[in-house]
């Protein structure tokens, strides 16, 4: 069954590239590589792609020529020959710049750098980005929906690792930041400021901007995510929790002191203010082969409180991503008392929920030891 879609959109790549033949043995050609991509002969096809690339370059048909490198590029990336398929993608852009084919040209341009990329050069493949984006700007197509893959695609690229603090790190985050921005403005202009892509730009926004330790910027962009992100036909629980952990994350981040107190609801629906005593620390689990250190991991659990609003009992109800969070939360947790106001016993608190994120403290992490040190903030 993939073999057969694979097939399948690589006919539709012929088809869209495909030109008038100038010749016979063009048509012919065609043919048979339509064939051959319908039989899954990928080596087979590869051959006739390159036959029919050689045989439009010999008539000088350089539309020709474009539609059947792009063929064979297609043909290499589904075989996993990304470098060679960069090569192609190429030769497509050079024949259709020939005859001053934009929308062809720029689209073989785009495959190239992700192709670049998948062979393990990002370097060229960031360049080759670059030079799209230029164009695209030089001929007034910088909010059309090209733009918004080649903005994505850029900003995906120029984002270092979490942790990355070398020279021109910044720089490089600034740069994501740009490119979220322009795919933004690309989307609004073309109606598109509710959907996935929007969303995808706020979160990969909001991740640079954390990154950067610009907490304010980055909770605004999380929150942004968070409005729009469950209007969406496909949206993912999973994902939704992500971003609600990364806002809580940089909203404690903004806000050094814990809460001494946690509001909760009573039996007949009042509310009811506990003070919080915390006995001791809650601590990340310890790092080894079974437990990986997981910036936003996050528990959740039911409490029970005794009358002096000491921790009857802990039911983690979610530990993720594994359960040794929920172990280290409950073995902090069951030291602290909620202190109920006067004249309420903890026995007249109903089991209420509380749950805490662990992550990776971003201050002074210049040495490894403090960047994996981990901290805990309260759900609320």
């Amino acid at each position: 069954m993939k073999k057969t879609l694979m097939a399948a959109a690589l006919i539709g790549a012929v088809s869209f590239f495909a030109l008038p033949a100038s010749a016979q043995s063009q048509e012919s050609l065609r043919a048979e590589l339509q064939a051959a991509l319908t039989g899954n002969d990928l080596d087979a096809a590869l051959d006739l792609a390159d036959h029919l690339y050689n045989t439009a370059r010999a008539e000088n048909d350089a539309a020709g020529a474009g539609a059947a490198a792009y063929s064979r590029a297609e043909i290499l990336t589904a075989q996993n020959a990304h470098e060679d398929a960069a090569r192609a993608y190429e030769q497509c852009e050079d024949q259709y710049r020939a005859i001053s084919a934009a929308a062809q040209s720029l689209q073989c341009a785009l495959r190239a750098a992700t192709s670049l990329q998948s062979a393990g050069k990002p370097g060229n493949g960031l360049d080759k980005l670059q030079d799209v984006a230029r164009e695209l700007e030089d001929i007034g197509q910088d909010q059309s929906g090209f733009a918004v893959g080649v903005y994505m695609a850029l900003a995906q690229a120029t984002l270092p690792p979490k942790f990355h603090r070398l020279e021109g790190a910044r720089s490089k985050r600034e740069k994501t930041i740009a490119y979220t921005n322009k795919t933004m403005r690309a989307l609004e202009a073309i109606g598109q400021a509710k959907s996935e892509h929007y969303a995808s730009a706020l979160m990969l926004r909001g991740e640079a901007q954390e990154d950067m330790q610009d907490y304010e910027a980055a909770a605004a962009s999380y929150k942004a995510f968070l409005e729009l992100y469950p209007n969406l036909p496909n949206a993912s629980e999973g994902v939704y929790e992500n971003a609600r952990n990364r806002y809580q994350i940089t909203q404690s981040e903004m806000d050094d002191s814990e809460d001494d107190t946690f509001t909760v609801t009573g039996k007949d629906g009042e509310e009811i203010v506990l003070t919080i005593e915390r006995k001791r620390e809650v601590r990340s689990p310890r790092a080894g082969k079974e437990t990986r250190l997981a910036d936003g991991a996050s528990v959740r659990a039911k409490i029970t409180l005794k009358a002096d609003g000491r921790v009857e009992d802990i039911e983690i109800l979610s530990s993720k991503p594994n359960e040794k969070y929920g172990e280290s939360f409950e073995n902090g947790v069951k030291h602290w008392r909620f202190i109920p106001p006067k004249g309420v016993s903890g026995t007249d608190v109903p089991p209420f929920e509380y749950g805490m994120i662990f992550y990776v403290t971003r201050r002074n992490s210049a040495e490894r030891r403090e960047m994996l040190a981990r901290e805990t903030r309260p759900v609320r």
